[in-house]
């Protein structure tokens, strides 16, 4: 009996790489005029942390995530990936992609936030309220 167990091991396939690991994919943001967003940054929604893109290229790359469970999260091809991307002074955005087996690249394009800051009414409060007499 132990020599069919260790014939039946023995004949099955040996583990390729790409089985225990997974398929990269490379998220670039940039932003209208097509220049990457060095602040910008990458996140699952199934995992807490945010992953900063290269400030050069504007570049994030990965083909597996730990999530806060302590278990990794290989993407696989066929696999549908949500991912939030986001930047300081750009609008969020929401991508959905589907893995393929390679060249797995997304272009993200963020569009710069018009914020208007009103500082005629801003008050600064000190520590008392009556002044002091001199």
């Amino acid at each position: 009996m132990s020599l069919l167990f260790s014939l039946a091991i023995s004949l099955q396939p040996p583990a390729l790489a790409a089985d225990l690991e997974g398929i990269p994919i490379t998220v670039r943001v940039v932003d209208t005029e097509g220049q990457p967003i060095p602040t910008a940054s990458v996140r699952h929604p199934k995992e807490k942390q945010r992953h900063k893109v290269n400030t050069k290229t504007g570049e994030w790359t990965d083909s597996v995530l730990y999530l806060d469970d302590g278990t990794e999260f290989f993407f696989e091809k066929g696999m549908q990936l949500h991912f939030e991307v986001s930047a300081p002074e750009y609008a969020n955005a929401d991508i959905v992609y589907e893995m393929r087996k390679r060249r797995n690249v997304v272009v993200v394009q963020l569009e710069e936030m018009a914020v208007v800051v009103d500082t005629s009414d801003i008050v600064i409060q000190f520590g008392r309220d009556t002044p002091l007499d001199r």
